[in-house]
């Protein structure tokens, strides 16, 4: 009787420490997967930072070439209508007056 005892008593100690280690498993699994899921968070915010950074480049540089364009348009449509040739000093003139326009 004393070894069924402590076939017993084994058994149970062995089911607790499994339990234990199972436990101690998922507390395991749980931090790995919350460090994970935050290096996934700040890897998806850089990436939607760098968009954000990339798009705003993007449109101050399509801006700059908008400026660029309508100041060529101004000086190109100006010569035209006045029939006369334009100086380097109305050329510039006229691209910044446009500037100032297109900036109210």
């Amino acid at each position: 009787m004393h070894t069924e005892e402590a076939r017993k008593a084994a058994m149970v100690e062995a089911g607790e420490q499994a339990t234990k280690l199972i436990n101690d498993a998922k507390a395991a699994a749980a931090q790995v997967l919350e460090k994970e899921s935050q290096k996934a968070m700040a890897a998806a915010n850089e990436i939607v930072e760098r968009a954000r950074q990339s798009s705003e480049a993007e449109l101050a540089r399509m801006k700059e070439e908008l400026r660029q364009e309508v100041g060529r348009l101004v000086v190109e449509t100006t010569a035209k209508v006045t029939g006369k040739v334009l100086t380097v000093e109305d050329h510039q003139r006229l691209i910044e007056e446009t500037n100032k326009e297109l900036a109210a």
